[in-house]
């Protein structure tokens, strides 16, 4: 179930949109905490919001669980509906989550590269130091 506080951002004006509009999937997800965590997508015409309940899914920001579900991995479900993963794949397409998604891929594959450059300066600078 979706917090009240977060589903209020799926009414426009005064009339909520209708159910055949929007459809929605929720997981339970493993976590840290005891209890697993809901990850709930929502899809709406050319539109996907994915929620979790988790600390950084309640804030707002990046979210493990949210991502992992996105890039088609279940291993983290523990709810029966696993085989749905593949739903949300399809739901994302064309979406602008999927645009943000390809953009965080592209930039993390940016910092991995990065990292291995600096990596590689640190042990040419040691060698230097030490001859």
């Amino acid at each position: 179930m979706v917090p009240r506080l977060m589903r209020s951002r799926f009414v426009r004006g005064s009339t909520a949109m209708s159910e055949l509009e929007q459809k929605e999937l929720t997981f339970l997800v493993k976590g840290s905490s005891a209890e697993p965590y809901e990850v709930t997508f929502i899809k709406d015409r050319d539109s996907l919001t994915a929620l979790c309940t988790c600390p950084a899914g309640q804030y707002g920001n990046y979210c493990k669980h949210r991502i992992a579900i996105l890039d088609g991995d279940g291993k983290a479900i523990v709810g029966e509906n696993a085989n749905q993963v593949a739903t949300i794949s399809d739901w994302l397409q064309g979406t602008d989550v999927a645009a943000a998604l390809a953009d965080f891929r592209r930039i993390e594959k940016t910092v991995e590269a990065s990292k291995s450059a600096v990596a590689a300066v640190k042990r040419k600078l040691a060698r230097a130091m030490n001859s």
